[in-house]
């Protein structure tokens, strides 16, 4: 089932609300502010690692989503992880933001002893939880609350070493007490053994992006990029540096090439070996990492850059956000033909162009052919950014999900525990 598939009721200016006895049906009101005085507006809570300013995939799909309930009238609690032991509250966007203290972090996974309590004492009509967070899952388990839960599933958990086990235990109990789960497109469902077990729940809701701040970005050159590069073809990169992005391939396939500087935007673990092995292919004057940027910068540079290039190597690339940003601002990208939804996002010869992964040389020759050919790089980009004003757009995303969340069971029995 895809986007179009949903039972979309169009709701720009309307609102879900619930009555003040918890678990009763949502009724739709004309406006915000029209419902009678003993309604108040459906509450969902969305529970995630971590939200904005963090910067993640996930956590971009949460704040757009948030952010987008908030305007339909909804009321938002996003409760997630601090990246250290204070618990702090705050309004951002009209979202509330719950960040609980962090005990420990195992395996990327923060430790919260606040979350089970939490879960447990806190009024929602909803809860939609996002996955992969093993841990997570378990606390909303250990919760044993009553109300709908939908689930989005980012991506398989993969290389849980530590949590294997359990991880996909908690995720599959969870799965089966869910209402709905929610994939971001259908190569999710296709290629997750988990999603097809729970297929007759499963459906098929973009991940959305706000597209406007990304098309009307100006084309500012980085003060942090040399000036001399200006008269050469930009190719960017933007992600975590970590082994399942690819960027490695990424620096063998621009030693290959001719020409073309490269940015990469981005920090982490693989950055000092990175920087090392630019130096030793020859290509250090050829390649600036310019870590974390403001948001500002970034959309500056997509619209700088010939084209964005995902090179990612492993199926933990489940989507690739950042091939919404370069498509918004107008510009092809060049990704790998993963078992994920990568190469559903980016379309092969219609918005950019994919490439086997871990193959240098195909990249290479990839990156040469949109460097060679400016008109058939900007052809393919006007067409992705066409693409994501259809698909991906944000207000058609959260219509989609109102409509799911207007369609929910009442509260489940304890049975089902």
């Amino acid at each position: 089932m895809g986007l179009g598939d949903l039972p979309l009721r169009g709701m720009p200016f309307g609102c879900l609300r619930s009555s003040k006895k918890w678990g009763r049906r949502w009724a739709r009101c004309a406006r915000p502010g029209e419902c009678p005085r003993d309604e108040a507006p459906m509450h969902v809570l969305h529970v995630g690692k971590y939200y904005s300013p963090y910067r993640g995939g996930i956590e971009t799909v949460v704040e757009q989503l948030c952010r987008g309930l908030v305007r339909r009238g909804l009321s938002v609690t996003a409760l997630v992880s601090n990246d250290n032991s204070a618990t702090v509250e705050e309004t951002l966007d009209g979202v509330r933001v719950l960040r609980l203290g962090r005990t420990a972090e195992l395996n990327s996974q923060p430790l919260n002893l606040g979350l089970v309590p939490e879960l447990r004492q806190m009024r929602f009509d909803a809860l939609h939880f996002h996955t992969p967070n093993p841990v997570g899952a378990l606390a909303i388990l250990a919760a044993r609350r009553r109300e709908p839960i939908v689930v989005t599933h980012h991506s398989d958990i993969v290389r849980q070493r530590l949590l294997g086990v359990a991880a996909t235990a908690a995720q599959a109990a969870l799965y089966r007490r869910a209402s709905a789960l929610v994939a971001a497109t259908p190569k999710h469902i296709e290629h997750s053994p988990v999603l097809r077990r729970f297929e007759s729940k499963s459906r098929v809701i973009h991940f959305p992006i706000d597209a406007s701040p990304y098309v009307d970005a100006p084309s500012h050159w980085d003060a942090e990029l040399p000036p001399t590069w200006q008269s050469s073809p930009l190719v960017l990169f933007v992600g975590r540096l970590v082994y399942y992005k690819g960027v490695d391939v990424l620096l063998e396939a621009l030693r290959l090439t001719e020409g073309a500087r490269l940015a990469v935007v981005g920090v982490g673990p693989l950055a000092p070996r990175l920087v090392e092995l630019a130096a030793r292919l020859g290509i250090a004057d050829r390649v600036v990492f310019l870590g974390a940027v403001s948001a500002d910068r970034l959309r500056a540079m997509y619209k700088c850059a010939r084209f964005l290039v995902l090179p990612s190597v492993a199926s933990s690339e489940a989507f690739g956000m950042v091939q919404l940003e370069a498509m918004a601002a107008g510009r092809p990208v060049i990704a790998t033909d993963l078992r994920s939804g990568v190469p559903y996002v980016n379309q092969h010869g219609v918005t950019g162009l994919i490439v086997p992964p871990r193959d240098p040389g195909a990249l290479a020759a990839a990156m040469t052919s949109l460097l060679d050919n400016e008109s058939r790089a900007q052809a393919l980009g006007h067409a992705a950014q066409q693409r994501v004003l259809a698909e991906f757009d944000v207000d058609k995303v959260v219509d989609a999900h109102v409509a799911l969340y207007e369609g929910l069971p009442r509260m489940a029995p304890r049975s089902l525990f």
